[in-house]
């Protein structure tokens, strides 16, 4: 089964590639396209949550 992740990142491919086929593209190219669908698909769930009425989650980061 194709995750939701890999029909975004070859939604993303085909829009930037005009239709070049996801089949031959190199796997490092592959891996940046799914890393772009995860960070969108983050995104779009917590903007979902934030209009459903939910927060935002904190992030915190450390101390330098």
């Amino acid at each position: 089964m194709i995750s939701q992740i890999e029909h975004v990142a070859r939604a993303f491919y085909d829009a930037e590639t005009d239709g070049q086929s996801w089949a031959d593209a190199p796997e490092k190219l592959k891996e940046e396209f799914r890393l772009y669908a995860h960070q969108a698909i983050a995104l779009h769930e917590q903007r979902s949550l934030v209009e459903a009425g939910g927060s935002m989650p904190v992030q915190v980061s450390e101390a330098a």
